[in-house]
C-alpha cells in the first residue's frame, strides 16, 4: 500500500495515442514475465471444486481486497490484523480533533487519474454501490502544485529582496538557488535537465513504442545514479542539483527502469484524494467483508503445512486457525519475522533482500491556515527546502477557510532516517525551526502552533515504501510473488506499481488469480462497468534484451 512517496517530477509524458496508448507498465510487466522460469511440477494452483475457507494475514489494501475478491467468489474469507486498532496498512489517517478538516493523511494521500490506476476507481464505484448513503466514499480534486504560492528555500537563498522564493520564481531564476553548476546548466530547471538527459527515450517511444521500450529496460541493471553519471557524462553537483529538486536525496540510487516508468507514467495527471480522509477507503472494505471475519491485535507467529494439504496460522502466543488457503499480504520485512516452511534459496531471498525505504511524516496543527493567508499564499501543493523537513504539504481541502488547519512535513529515503532516532519533542521543535526558517519575516510559527503528531513508517509492521534497487525486479520479482503450495503472497511489493495504493489492488488480484487457477479473474468493478480493455501486444516488448550489466 502506498504511502505517497514525493514523485520524481521533470520528465514528460510520451504521446502515445497514435499507437493506441500502450502503458509502460504493462510492457514492463509482460518484459518481467517473460523473464520467470516454469513453475515447478506440482506448483501451478489447480481451480478449486468446492468453496475454501482462506486465511489473509494481513488487513493492508491488499489484505482487504483479496478478501472482497474472493468473497465475490463465493470464499469465506478471514483476516488477521497484527495492530490494535488500525485497518488499511499504510492508509492512516490521523483525526487531531472530531472538528471538520482537523485531520492530516500520514499515510497515502493522493490518486492519480490515469489508466493504470482505474482498479482503485473502480474499487470506490464498487463500494458505494454497497455502501449506505453515509459512509459512501466521495472524490475531491488534490492540488498536486501550486507554483505561485508553493515555497523553495535551500542553500540558504532567498530572492533579492530577502523574501522566500515561490516555485515559480525559481523556475525562473534557476540561477539564484546557489548551486555549483557548470555556465551552461545554471539557468536550466533542474525538470529541464532531466529531462534532456532522458528525452532520447521519450522521442523514441513516440515514434516506436516497441523499441523505445527496448531501449529503456537495456539500463534495468543501472541506477539512475549510474545511467547519469557514467552514461551522460554529469558530474555529481548536477545529480545533487536535479535529485535534491526533483526527488528525495539517494533516490537516483533506485532503479533507473523504475524511476522513468514511474516519471512518465505520472506526468501530467490529474489527481484526487478522498474527503473526510482516505481511511474511509479501508473502513469501506471492511464493513463490506464483516468485521466479524477480521482478528484485530492478532499478529502471526507462525504458518504450517498440515499433512492433509491446509495450513495452520499460529496467532497471538497460543492461538491457533486452520486453512485451505493462505494469503500472506505482508511487507516481506514483517514477513520474515514469521516462522515459515522453508522455501526454495531464491524465495527466502527475495523475502530477506527487496529493498524498502523508510518514510516519516509529521502532521501539525495550528491556530490558522498561515500559509494561505501570508504573500502569496499556497492554495494546496507542496513547498520544498533542503532542510531535514524537505517537503511541505498544503491540504487540498478546506482551503479558504478561517480557523485551525493542519500542515503536513514529510522526508523520505535517506531524509527519513535523520527523522528516525528522535524523539517526539525533538521532532517538534526541528519541525517548527524548519518551518519559521521558511516563512521568515512573515508569520511567527511557534506562536501559531497548538500540537503535532508524527508517523515513521518503517515501524514493527509495516516497514516502509517498496523502492528496488536496480536489477531486483528481473532477479527477484517473479520468485517473491510466486505461490508455495497452498500459501500465496500479496503486497504492492509484489506489483509493477511500488508505493501506490493500485500496487497492493494488483498483487491481490495476482495471488487470487493463482489461489483459483483463474488467470482470467477480474478485478471488482461496479455492477455492469467494466475496466477498459489494453489490447495492445506486448510481445515485442516481454522479448526486449538486456544491455547493460
Amino acid at each position: 500500500m502506498s504511502s505517497s512517496s514525493p514523485l520524481l517530477s521533470g520528465i514528460r509524458k510520451p504521446n502515445l495515442a497514435s499507437q493506441g496508448s500502450p502503458s509502460l507498465r504493462a510492457a514492463y510487466q509482460a518484459w518481467l514475465k517473460a523473464q520467470a522460469p516454469a513453475p515447478e511440477p506440482g506448483q501451478a494452483p489447480q481451480a478449486p471444486q468446492r468453496p475454501l475457507r482462506v486465511g489473509i494475514v494481513g488487513a493492508g489494501m491488499a489484505g482487504l481486497y483479496s478478501a472482497l475478491l474472493l468473497k465475490e467468489q463465493g470464499h469465506d474469507c478471514h483476516l488477521f490484523e497484527a495492530q490494535p486498532h488500525h485497518l488499511g496498512g499504510r492508509i492512516y489517517t490521523h483525526r487531531f480533533t472530531a472538528e471538520k478538516n482537523q485531520y492530516f493523511e500520514a499515510g497515502a494521500m493522493r490518486l492519480p487519474e490515469i489508466p493504470e490506476q482505474q482498479p482503485v476507481f473502480q474499487l470506490i464505484s464498487y463500494l458505494n454501490q454497497r455502501l449506505s448513503p453515509s459512509k459512501k466514499i466521495q472524490l475531491i480534486p488534490y492540488v498536486l502544485y501550486d507554483e505561485p504560492g508553493d515555497l523553495v528555500y535551500v542553500n540558504g537563498k532567498r530572492k533579492p529582496d530577502g523574501s522566500t522564493m515561490t516555485v515559480e520564481y525559481a523556475n525562473k531564476n534557476p540561477a539564484e538557488l546557489g548551486f555549483p553548476l557548470a555556465p551552461e546548466d545554471r539557468n536550466k530547471t533542474a525538470s529541464q535537465l532531466l529531462d534532456e538527459a532522458l528525452s532520447p527515450f521519450l522521442e523514441l517511444l513516440e515514434k516506436d513504442f516497441n523499441a523505445g521500450f527496448a531501449e529503456i529496460v537495456k539500463y534495468d541493471n543501472l541506477s539512475m545514479y549510474t545511467y547519469l553519471t557514467e552514461l551522460k557524462g554529469w558530474s555529481m553537483e548536477k545529480v545533487n542539483y536535479v535529485e535534491t529538486m526533483t526527488s528525495a536525496t539517494n533516490q537516483f540510487q533506485q532503479s533507473f527502469t523504475e524511476l522513468v516508468i514511474e516519471s512518465m507514467d505520472f506526468s501530467g495527471a490529474a489527481w484526487k484524494t478522498i474527503a473526510n480522509g482516505m481511511d474511509r477507503l479501508p473502513d469501506a472494505c471492511a464493513d463490506l467483508i464483516g468485521h466479524d471475519r477480521i482478528k484485530m491485535n492478532a499478529p502471526v507467529r507462525k504458518v504450517e503445512y498440515l499433512s492433509d494439504g491446509r495450513v495452520k496460522i499460529h496467532y497471538r502466543d497460543h492461538d491457533s486457525d486452520i486453512f485451505d488457503r493462505v494469503i500472506l499480504a505482508l511487507p516481506p520485512a514483517a514477513l520474515r519475522m514469521i516462522e515459515t516452511p522453508q522455501w526454495s534459496p531464491t524465495k527466502m531471498q527475495g523475502i530477506r533482500a527487496l529493498h524498502f525505504e523508510p518514510l516519516y511524516k509529521i502532521g501539525m496543527r495550528f491556530k490558522s491556515r498561515f500559509w494561505e493567508q501570508v504573500k502569496p499564499g499556497a492554495k494546496g501543493g507542496q513547498s520544498i527546502t533542503d532542510l531535514p523537513s524537505r517537503w511541505y504539504v498544503y491540504p487540498s481541502y478546506g482551503i479558504g477557510e478561517s480557523g485551525p488547519g493542519v500542515l503536513l512535513l514529510y522526508s523520505w529515503m535517506t531524509d527519513a532516517y535523520d527523522w528516525l532516532p528522535q524523539d517526539d519533542a525533538e521532532r517538534v521543535r526541528l519541525a517548527l525551526r524548519d518551518l519559521q526558517t521558511v516563512y521568515q519575516g512573515t508569520v511567527d510559527v511557534r506562536s501559531q502552533f497548538i500540537e503535532a503528531f508524527s508517523v515513521a513508517w518503517p515501524d514493527k509492521w509495516a516497514t516502509g515504501d517498496a523502492m528496488f534497487y536496480p536489477g531486483q525486479f528481473r532477479r527477484l520479482f517473479n520468485v517473491a510473488r510466486q505461490n508455495e503450495g497452498h500459501i500465496y503472497f500479496a503486497g504492492e511489493h509484489l506489483s509493477v506499481h511500488h508505493t501506490w495504493i493500485v500496487g497492493a489492488i494488483d498483487s491481490a488480484i495476482y495471488a487470487c488469480q493463482q489461489l483459483l487457477g483463474n488467470a482470467q479473474l477480474a478485478p471488482l468493478t461496479a455492477d455492469g462497468v467494466t475496466l477498459p480493455v489494453d489490447d495492445y501486444d506486448y510481445e515485442a516488448c516481454a522479448q526486449a534484451p538486456l544491455a547493460h550489466s
